[in-house]
């Protein structure tokens, strides 16, 4: 038969004068606690109690700082993607088009590389030897075949025959990139964006991002482009 346990105030006072680490030991326990702050000489459990919530209120406003920045970066970036919406609207023609979205990448994102690959021909014939259609369509899908077809892009550090069809032979041999598909409808091509620093494009990041801007920039490119 379990007998109830009964405490009173008098057990409980002594038994925190015999164990005067109790609290120390349970910092848990101190923000549930309601105690009157006597006028005058200091109330050490009080104090203590004042500096743990002191210090919750330093990590919580640390918190909304960091979610602050994320949001002004995010803003930023929406901003950015707006403007590079707007510009390729107002882009005549698949050259201009290409140039746009090369210097965007360049001034806009701080791209120390870009390089756009396109697997359809163009409409416009006299832009078949542009650089953009100089891969193939056959050594792009054997190099980035899964990559085309997930429309996911890729962050980090691209194996030697990736980066060397993308940037050439002499670019990115320590850095990383992030390689963008372009898809309208079906696989339109690939763009890459590449940094020196091997630390820049990382994988494991969010990715909504950089798949918005790959649609819109695929999507202005489908119109200027064969079908395939």
């Amino acid at each position: 038969m379990n007998e109830t346990l009964s405490i009173d105030e008098e057990q409980v006072a002594e038994y925190l004068r015999r164990h005067p680490n109790f609290f120390q030991d349970n910092l848990w326990l101190l923000p549930e606690l309601n105690l009157p702050h006597a006028a005058g000489g200091a109330v050490s459990l009080i104090e203590r109690q004042v500096a743990l919530l002191r210090q919750q209120s330093e990590s919580q406003r640390a918190q909304l700082e960091d979610l602050l920045g994320i949001a002004r970066e995010n803003d930023r970036l929406n901003e950015q993607l707006h403007q590079l919406t707007l510009q390729l609207m107002a882009c005549e023609g698949l050259a201009p088009l290409m140039a746009r979205v090369e210097e965007g990448m360049q001034s806009d994102y701080d791209a120390e590389h870009v390089a756009l690959h396109l697997l359809p021909p163009p409409r416009d014939a006299a832009l078949a030897d542009d650089p953009a259609f100089a891969a193939g369509a056959e050594a792009l899908q054997a190099a980035f075949g899964p990559l085309l077809d997930s429309g996911r892009p890729f962050c980090g550090r691209l194996q030697a025959p990736q980066s060397a069809l993308l940037f050439g032979e002499e670019v990115l041999v320590d850095g990383s990139a992030v390689v963008l598909p372009l898809r309208c409808g079906g696989p339109l091509g690939l763009l890459a964006v590449g940094s020196d620093d091997a630390q820049r494009f990382s994988p494991g990041g969010d990715t909504t991002f950089l798949v918005r801007m790959g649609e819109i920039i695929a999507c202005a490119l489908q119109r200027q482009l064969q079908p395939a």
